[in-house]
């Protein structure tokens, strides 16, 4: 409860300062805003990596990178005022996606501690056993997820190739055999 208090306290702060206003300044014309999406789920996985909490980032992310996103999308627009939202989805998505991924690998996380625990296993090295499969969701979230979907293609496209490549990876990859202890 407290980690949602802080959290809400410090989007509030973030607000009332406009640093959405200010970070979309910032990034007008510096990033692309095709790479937006994939920019956010990295901040996402840092940030909750280091701090083991994903209800945190979320609220830390959302209200900073929804304005930023509304406002890079819209910065090239003909109509004055005009919003397009087209690029909050994935947005929304990445930050939801980057906050789960460090707080499942993060040795900071309480479902870490948990489920090493039941493991019998010390949280690092519960994290070592984790980070492989992690990576590798990771990695096909941003090959076929948030770059396609920053460049404007359909999320239900990317939803279906993700879902391609995680059915045929294991008969492509097989998995590697247990390490002995």
């Amino acid at each position: 409860c407290l980690i949602l208090v802080a959290a809400w306290a410090l989007s509030s702060t973030v607000k009332a300062l406009g640093a959405a206003d200010y970070l979309t300044q910032i990034l007008t014309g510096a990033v692309s805003v095709a790479w937006f999406p994939t920019i956010v789920f990295g901040a996402g996985m840092l940030i909750s990596f280091t701090t083991g909490t994903s209800w945190g980032t979320m609220g830390i992310l959302m209200p900073l990178v929804i304005p930023v996103a509304l406002g890079l999308a819209s910065s090239g627009d003909a109509v004055a005022g005009a919003k397009d939202w087209s690029l909050v989805p994935p947005v929304v998505a990445a930050v939801f996606s980057g906050a789960v991924f460090g707080d499942h690998c993060s040795p900071l996380s309480d479902t870490t501690i948990v489920s090493s625990m039941a493991c019998d296993l010390e949280p690092t090295r519960h994290v070592v056993t984790q980070l492989p499969y992690a990576l590798t969701a990771a990695a096909i979230a941003v090959v076929v997820g948030f770059i396609p979907s920053g460049f404007g293609l359909p999320g239900i496209v990317c939803l279906a190739l993700g879902a391609i490549i995680i059915i045929l990876l294991p008969r492509i990859v097989p998995p590697a055999a247990p390490a002995a202890d």
